[in-house]
């Protein structure tokens, strides 16, 4: 019986663990000429200033959140030896980002008895369900062409998000996420 519980156990943690991980996926223009485009660039600038993106109807966002996300595409592009620009220095690309959230439903069995038996009695379990709901939130980097706004390439994270969460959590959550979104920049490129 110990061992069962243990089992079970494990299974729920190992459940827990794989519904908080983040998924990831890339878009990209796969044309020859704009896959060679991107990696030769050097310079960007950002699509909208600082608080726009909250005027666009759809977009989750708040100064703080606006301001943590900028910053960590900020530290995370120019590490890797990109530099800003103003949009009137003529940059190679364009950088843009969206939020946003929506309400996703996890359904949780588990077997919380068992039974046994002699003769012509059988064995029994007992089932639970758990139904939760809780906010999945998505991050959106995009790279735009400056001359046509036509998109290059996006990157996106999905995670659960933390409710409750402390300001350093939530930085730390967004650092994570926009490094792990560029790690599929430029298309091809190991990092």
């Amino acid at each position: 019986m110990y061992k069962l519980k243990l089992s079970l156990v494990v299974i729920i943690a190992v459940v827990m663990v794989g519904c908080s991980s983040q998924k990831l996926n890339w878009d990209y223009n796969n044309s020859p000429a704009a896959t060679q485009s991107m990696k030769d660039w050097k310079t960007y600038a950002w699509l909208n200033k600082p608080g726009e993106n909250n005027k666009v109807k759809g977009y989750q966002i708040n100064g703080l959140t606006d301001m943590r996300i900028r910053t960590a595409i900020n530290s995370d592009l120019q590490t890797r030896g990109y530099r800003e620009v103003s949009k009137e220095d003529h940059p190679d690309f364009l950088v843009n980002y969206l939020t946003t959230t929506r309400t996703r439903r996890e359904l949780n069995q588990m077997t919380t008895s068992m039974g046994y038996g002699w003769g012509f009695w059988g064995m029994g379990a007992t089932t639970e369900t758990q139904v939760r709901d809780y906010e999945e939130g998505s991050l959106i980097i995009d790279f735009v062409n400056p001359e046509n706004h036509q998109l290059q390439w996006r990157g996106r994270s999905t995670s659960r998000v933390v409710q409750g969460a402390t300001p350093e959590k939530r930085s730390e959550k967004i650092n994570t996420a926009v490094k792990a979104i560029l790690n599929g920049f430029p298309p091809g490129h190991k990092n």
